[in-house]
């Protein structure tokens, strides 16, 4: 399941999955994605974004980098094998902006 929302579950987006699927497949030194990468402590940014998904629990403090990063590495390599990726959905886009109430004619 994804982030939540005033405490209502949201289904997991594709950025999301892009972020679970990026940290399984992390190597050491490699860089941030985007838009991590742009974010004031990206590293705590990331393990915070995980531990809403329910990939992985918050570090105890104290830990070491290199040790959390192993360890998320791992959950989320664990996490993607038992939530195979859903086939995308289509997305509907409206043709033209339209203003005011439904079934009123424009320009009335």
């Amino acid at each position: 399941m994804g982030t939540r929302f005033a405490g209502v579950p949201e289904p997991m987006r594709r950025g999301d999955w892009a972020l679970v699927e990026w940290v399984a497949a992390a190597s050491p030194g490699g860089p941030f994605p985007e838009p991590w990468c742009h974010a004031h402590d990206p590293l705590r940014t990331m393990i915070g974004m995980l531990v809403e998904f329910g990939v992985l629990a918050w570090p105890a403090n104290g830990t070491d980098i290199a040790t959390i990063a192993r360890e998320a590495s791992a959950a989320a390599k664990l996490w993607l094998e038992q939530h195979p990726r859903p086939a995308p959905a289509p997305q509907s886009v409206p043709r033209r902006m339209t203003w005011g109430p439904p079934g009123e004619p424009e320009g009335s």
